[in-house]
């Protein structure tokens, strides 16, 4: 009886050990992965918002790889016209903000790691006093500790038809 008693507690803390089958341990035909904040690269991208907010963009062509690609609403250009362009701002808008700006970075399953930030962009036109702002999305996409593309969308419209060559 002892026998059969100290087989059955031993069977019992063995199947206690024991890792239970996942539920979800079938791939989704989606991605998954990690999100992280707060993290060093959510951290570049937020510095990257900072320094072109105090239209300062010193040193930040030192996070992108060479041969790098940027996209602002889809037209492709270098980090170096992309950034010449964001400081160009400052010739046409004043007082720019970027509020409620969220920033995360996702490191996917498949290997591919992006950082990307939401914000409402707000400016005043030098040329008419209006006030406009845009929702926008951009995006870091990195290989190892370097930015291998960039990209910037949003909502240009009011943005291009209050500067001087729109009228």
């Amino acid at each position: 009886m002892k026998y059969i008693t100290t087989t059955i507690f031993l069977l019992l803390i063995a199947g206690a050990c024991t890792q239970p089958q996942n539920q979800n341990s079938v791939k989704s035909e989606y991605y998954s992965g990690i999100i992280e904040t707060n993290d060093p690269k959510s951290m570049a991208l937020d510095e990257f918002h900072y320094a072109y907010l105090a239209k300062d963009m010193s040193g930040q062509l030192d996070i992108f790889a060479e041969g790098a690609v940027a996209r602002i609403n889809g037209i492709e250009v270098t980090p170096e016209q992309m950034i010449a362009g964001f400081l160009n701002e400052a010739n046409y808008y004043r007082d720019i903000t970027q509020t409620n700006r969220a920033t995360s970075t996702f490191i996917y399953d498949n290997g591919n790691v992006y950082t990307n930030s939401w914000y409402m962009w707000t400016g005043v036109s030098i040329s008419t006093g209006k006030v406009v702002d845009s929702p926008v999305h951009a995006y870091f996409r990195w290989e190892g500790d370097k930015v291998i593309a960039a990209g910037f969308v949003y909502d240009s419209h009011d943005y291009v038809m209050n500067m001087p060559s729109a009228k």
